[in-house]
C-alpha cells in the first residue's frame, strides 16, 4: 500500500507538479507579442475597419485622401496661380551690368573712314572726353595746364583708334620701351571680358596695358610699349603712333588693331577701360611726377576701378 500511495503524493505536493507546457516565440516576434493576451500571425494582417469620412460644411474643409491616416488635410482656401507651361523651378541669375559704375561710359564713335595717323586732330570732333583726374601725385600737379587732356575715341571693323590734345606746361622725355612711363607718355588699360570678370579685382590674362610715348620731337621718336599680359610684354610694332609739338603740350594720334586685343569688335559691345597720361617736368631725368586719368577712380592691377568703353553703333 505505500509503494502504491506515493506517486499518488507525488502529484499533489506543491511544487510537485509537472510544468505547463511552453511554446518558445519565433525569432521576428517582439517582447510585446511574446507576452501579449493574443498573438498575431504576420502573414495575416489584421482587418481595418474602413475610415468614415464626414461631410464638413465649415471652412476650412477637411478632406481625406484615398489611402492616407485619419490625420485630415486642409484644402486650400485660394486658388493656386498656374505656373506657366515653359517656367522652371530654376532660379534667374541676377544679371551681371554691362557698364562699371566708375562714371559714364566713355564712347566710340564708329568711324566710316579711317583717320591718317598723323598727329593732326582735324578729323576728330563730338564725343570727346577728359583725362583729367588725378590718380597720383597730386602733390606734383599743378592745375589743367601742368596736365590734362582732352580725348576721342574711335573703332572701325580693323582698329580701335584715340587721339588726344594733351595740355603739358613742360615737355620731357628721355626713357624708352618698358621704361616709357618716367616721362611724358600716355597709358591704356582695356578689360576685354567686362562682363565675365566684372567682380575680379586682378588683372587676368583678358587685360591689356599699353604706354605710349609722344618721343621727344628731338630725334627720339614715338613708341608703343605692352606691359601688361607679361607673357605678351615687349614693343608693339603693330600699334601705330604719331604725335607733334604744341604750344600748350603735345597731341598724339593712336591706331590699335584689333588683333592685337584680341578682339572681334561688335557695334554696341563694352569693355572696362582707362585712359591716362603721364607727366615730368624734370628735363633730363626720368621721372613720373603725376598722372592724370579719364577715371577718377582708377588703380593700376584693379580692373573694377577703371571706367567702361562703349562701341557705338
Amino acid at each position: 500500500m505505500i509503494f502504491l500511495l506515493l506517486p499518488v503524493l507525488a502529484c499533489t505536493m506543491p511544487g510537485a507538479a509537472p510544468p505547463t507546457a511552453f511554446n518558445f516565440p519565433l525569432p521576428n516576434l517582439t517582447m510585446t507579442s511574446i507576452f501579449g493576451t493574443a498573438l498575431v500571425d504576420p502573414a495575416t494582417p489584421p482587418t481595418i475597419p474602413p475610415i468614415q469620412v464626414t461631410s464638413v460644411t465649415s471652412s476650412p474643409t477637411s478632406v481625406v485622401e484615398a489611402g492616407a491616416t485619419d490625420t485630415p488635410v486642409l484644402a486650400p482656401t485660394h486658388t493656386p496661380t498656374p505656373v506657366p507651361a515653359t517656367a522652371t523651378n530654376t532660379p534667374v541669375a541676377a544679371a551681371v551690368p554691362t557698364a562699371r559704375p566708375n562714371g559714364a561710359p566713355v564712347s566710340a564713335t564708329r568711324l566710316t573712314t579711317a583717320p591718317t595717323i598723323d598727329a593732326i586732330l582735324n578729323e576728330w570732333s563730338g564725343n570727346a572726353f577728359n583725362s583729367n583726374h588725378v590718380v597720383h601725385g597730386g602733390a606734383s600737379w599743378a592745375g589743367s595746364s601742368d596736365l590734362s587732356a582732352i580725348c576721342y575715341a574711335g573703332w572701325d571693323s580693323t582698329n580701335l583708334y584715340f587721339a588726344l590734345r594733351v595740355f603739358d606746361d613742360t615737355h620731357a622725355q628721355i626713357s624708352t620701351g618698358v621704361y616709357l612711363y618716367r616721362g611724358d607718355s600716355v597709358e591704356l588699360q582695356f578689360d576685354r571680358d567686362l562682363v565675365g570678370d566684372f567682380y575680379v579685382a586682378t588683372q587676368s590674362s583678358d587685360d591689356t596695358q599699353i604706354g605710349f610715348s609722344p618721343g621727344n620731337f628731338d630725334g627720339l621718336s614715338p613708341e608703343a610699349y605692352r606691359w601688361f599680359p607679361n607673357s605678351l610684354s615687349g614693343p608693339l610694332s603693330s600699334v601705330n603712333v604719331a604725335a607733334r609739338q604744341t604750344p600748350q603740350g603735345y597731341e598724339i594720334e593712336i591706331k590699335i588693331p584689333w588683333a592685337t586685343l584680341g578682339i572681334t569688335p561688335a557695334a554696341g559691345s563694352y569693355y572696362g577701360f582707362a585712359l591716362s597720361v603721364s607727366d615730368n617736368d624734370q628735363v633730363g631725368s626720368a621721372v613720373q611726377e603725376s598722372m592724370v586719368s579719364s577715371v577718377s577712380t582708377r588703380e593700376w592691377g584693379d580692373p573694377t576701378t577703371w571706367g567702361t568703353l562703349h562701341l557705338a553703333p
